[in-house]
């Protein structure tokens, strides 16, 4: 029992990532949505952990996180239901808000299906738009207006993705990567599992609403840390703007311009000084509020995840997230 105990604290102070002393108790505890707290014997998930250990899969090596919220010290109130400032560099968490906390995704559901993509998907394989809008018929969806018969790349149509955000754009990557879209929100799934954001379920590859699509911030901060192992993929999520230069039904040349929908990349927001904003994506529905997961970094180098989710509005968003930014300074 005590060779398992040592073991567990040494465990402990890998999954929490702090140089600080960590308090061990008889309990390992798992965020859930009700922020429940599941105890496990110290001498079971010492095991299967020394067991994780040995065939090198510390799940939590490189990601920070606190079981209970984490307050600024500060009188500012956050408009958004949830959010979150984590610090890459130091592995700490900074400030925290209901992140284990159910939340409906909107648009970073894009996150988890440019992941998707670039695991199974070729970058220079052609698709071939089968139907007008790529059959998104959601009122008030963002589009990129894709007509059957239009021919992208999967690398134009993940740029169409991540930096304007077309729902279309989701669902033209879906069935060009697994042939259908159900087939490729069951990868989405399976990937989430994998990547140990188990309160997360997707439906759809573009985040519109449904009951059954839904996630956590602490999810999303584990998918979007994932995507930033990907130097393309973060180049793509870094880009301000693109245009896509493809060819219709009729083989005549089309071009799109399009904007970042991120505020901070627009130039309509500014970020704290000393902090510079680099990768992001955004999302919004009336069920899910405004969202926003960025990372950004102070002029010593380090680099920060700061995420908001159901605010009010987009001056809440941005200036909730301002407000987590100068945390990070």
């Amino acid at each position: 029992m005590k060779r398992y105990l040592c073991c567990f604290i040494c465990i402990c102070i890998v999954l929490c990532g702090c140089d600080t002393p960590q308090k061990v108790t008889s309990s390992f505890f798992i965020p859930s949505f009700d922020n429940e707290e599941i105890s496990v014997e110290v001498e079971d998930i010492a095991a299967k952990s020394i067991e994780k250990a040995t065939a090198g899969e510390f799940l939590y090596e490189d990601i920070c996180f606190e079981v209970d919220n984490v307050s600024t010290g500060t009188e500012y109130d956050f408009k958004a239901e949830a959010a979150g400032a984590f610090c890459v560099t130091d592995k700490t968490v900074l400030y925290s808000k209901n992140i284990y906390g159910k939340v409906y995704p909107a648009s970073t559901t894009k996150l988890l299906t440019a992941l998707t993509a670039f695991k199974y998907g070729d970058l220079s394989s052609v698709y071939v738009v089968r139907e007008d809008n790529c059959g998104v018929t959601t009122p008030g969806a963002q589009l990129c207006g894709f007509k059957m018969g239009d021919t992208l790349t999967l690398e134009q149509l993940l740029y169409c993705l991540m930096i304007y955000s077309g729902n279309d754009a989701a669902v033209a990557v879906a069935e060009c990567v697994a042939g259908s879209v159900s087939e490729f929100v069951a990868k989405m799934n399976e990937e989430a599992k994998k990547l140990g954001a188990k309160d997360t379920h997707m439906s759809n590859p573009n985040g519109l609403h449904a009951l059954d699509h839904y996630t956590t911030p602490f999810d999303i901060y584990l998918i979007f840390h994932e995507c930033l192992k990907n130097k393309q993929l973060t180049e793509i999520i870094s880009t301000k703007s693109y245009t896509a230069v493809f060819k219709d039904i009729n083989g005549m040349e089309k071009k799109m311009d399009m904007e970042a929908t991120n505020q901070y990349f627009s130039g309509k927001k500014t970020a704290p000084e000393g902090i510079t904003v680099i990768a992001g994506k955004t999302g919004v529905t009336v069920a899910a509020g405004y969202c926003l997961i960025i990372l950004s970094e102070d002029t010593a180098g380090k680099q920060y995840i700061t995420c908001a989710f159901k605010s009010t509005s987009y001056d809440d968003l941005y200036n909730d997230m301002n407000e987590l930014l100068k945390l990070c300074k």
